[in-house]
């Protein structure tokens, strides 16, 4: 991880010019979107991904006026972003929760020991992160839509026609895209869910239960312990 780094808020224009910096950048869209190029290639980076620029790589960007970008300076980039072999990556739903939560406090706070707070904790969360390249569109507006309530239980047929695609195609599209079948995608995704409500909140575990999609405890701590290990009531914390 690197040692040293900074945050920021910017915003652009649609003037490009070329240039490059000795130390590693991450642009990462908070709204809008913004077009990069590099040498011979050119990419779209919207919410939801981030461009990594290593040090010394020559590049020109643009994006509308009204578009907003946190920016991180870094010396080092940690070892899940080197050489990949796409620079636009999807990030994950936690970093971009915390993009949105330093938005606000760098808006709002000139304290350096806020802000330097700040850049320990998107350090830490970006070195956790599973890069992967830009996943199929039509895949990732399934999956927003599953992400915006794991409680609601979608029909493979609702989650299609979202895709537009056949229940086969989908199916077949959504596994390739992220690596397994969708309804282990929202399965998975439950289960973590359910751990951090269990293990950061007081939430009974049965209230746990309901808020991830199971109407029966029993069956939602069957598939917990299935998953971890353990069962929920290890991971509950005591009044």
């Amino acid at each position: 991880m690197a040692d040293t780094g900074s945050l920021s808020l910017r915003s652009y224009t649609l003037t490009k010019d070329t240039h490059a910096h000795d130390f590693d950048q991450i642009v990462i869209p908070l709204s809008g979107a913004m077009e990069i190029g590099f040498d011979e290639t050119s990419h779209v980076v919207e919410v939801g991904h981030c461009v990594i620029i290593p040090s010394g790589t020559a590049h020109q960007f643009g994006a509308h006026e009204k578009s907003r970008f946190l920016v991180v300076d870094m010396h080092g980039l940690p070892s899940n972003a080197e050489g990949l072999n796409e620079p636009c990556v999807q990030i994950g739903t936690d970093l971009r929760a915390f993009c949105s939560y330093a938005e606000t406090q760098l808006t709002s706070s000139a304290d350096e020991q806020t802000h330097r707070l700040l850049w320990n904790l998107f350090a830490h969360l970006f070195a956790q992160q599973d890069f992967a390249a830009r996943r199929d569109a039509r895949v990732m507006r399934v999956v927003r839509l599953m992400e915006e309530d794991l409680a609601v239980s979608h029909p493979v047929e609702a989650l299609a026609e979202v895709a537009c695609l056949s229940v086969s195609q989908f199916k077949t599209v959504f596994k390739k895209s992220l690596g397994e079948p969708w309804s282990a995608y929202l399965t998975r995704r439950r289960m973590e869910q359910a751990k951090t409500l269990l293990t950061n909140t007081d939430t009974p575990v049965n209230v746990v239960a309901l808020d991830v999609g199971y109407d029966d405890a029993s069956a939602f701590s069957r598939r917990f312990r299935a998953h971890f290990g353990q069962s929920p009531r290890a991971f509950a914390r005591q009044p």
